[in-house]
């Protein structure tokens, strides 16, 4: 029986190639199927071919592009800090010197002294050719930003708000002379203590500096009463500063021709 089975396929098979030898018909739509299904395996080949390309070209291109992304935003960076370093080069050059006998150089504030104290800045200064109880006056934008003392051989910035930062200054037109300190009300202020209870200090007077101290000369804008107290005989005002602590960088070193007169050295200033 299965040798009758076989035999019949094969009759027949070969009835079928006997047929389409003879016949041109059968074997040109034979051909246009065959064909069709050649193109079909080998457009579906390619297309699979294109897909994996254009996949690892793409991939490739993405690749590409994010590491060009990168060193845009790294560009970017660089240029908004060369930028940055070329406007706050641009206001220094532009900052008008004072006519006095003291000398004037030029600095930079490049670091905090400590974390979370923005008080006390480390200042890029040779001070190797100063006395270590020398105090020089720090002034930026033409305003009074504190002084600065001589600490473990490096030049230290102690900025107004700074508890050992005081210096002299003068009050409103009659130039009533008092001396600022850190403030014990509002960090964000400044107060001018030993005023003499006679002298009338009023709100919105201007406050300049002395010169009378050796630290700063006379006028250097400091900031502007915000409040008056009376106590104990004597007057004292809080004071708004105009310099601004949120951007240090450059600045300018005052150096008066003649010394400081104060009873303590830096190293007990800077003494807790």
């Amino acid at each position: 029986m299965r040798y009758q089975s076989l035999s019949i396929v094969v009759v027949i098979m070969a009835i079928v190639f006997i047929a389409i030898d003879s016949s041109s018909f059968l074997q040109r739509h034979i051909s246009f199927v065959g064909d069709g299904i050649k193109i079909f395996i080998l457009d579906v080949k390619d297309s699979i071919a294109l897909s994996y390309n254009k996949y690892i070209t793409q991939a490739k291109t993405i690749h590409l592009y994010e590491e060009k992304l990168k060193n845009y935003e790294k560009l970017e960076l660089e240029l908004m800090h060369t930028r940055n370093e070329l406007d706050a080069l641009s206001v220094f050059d532009t900052q008008q010197a004072f006519v006095n006998d003291a000398r004037f150089f030029p600095a930079r504030a490049y670091s905090y002294v400590s974390m979370g104290d923005s008080n006390r800045v480390w200042i890029d200064f040779d001070v190797s050719n100063y006395a270590k109880d020398h105090i020089l006056g720090i002034v930026q934008d033409n305003k009074a930003l504190g002084i600065a003392v001589i600490y473990d051989g490096k030049l230290m910035g102690l900025l107004n708000g700074e508890r050992k930062s005081s210096y002299s200054v003068l009050i409103g037109d009659e130039k009533i002379p008092a001396i600022v300190h850190s403030s014990a009300v509002d960090s964000r202020y400044i107060t001018a203590d030993f005023i003499p209870s006679w002298r009338k200090v009023d709100i919105g007077d201007q406050v300049v500096t002395s010169g009378l101290d050796g630290i700063f000369i006379e006028g250097i804008s400091v900031g502007e009463v915000v409040s008056v107290n009376h106590d104990f005989g004597y007057i004292s005002a809080e004071i708004k500063p105009y310099a601004q602590r949120s951007r240090l960088g450059y600045l300018w070193l005052i150096d008066t021709t003649f010394s400081m007169q104060a009873s303590a050295p830096p190293q007990s200033l800077l003494t807790p």
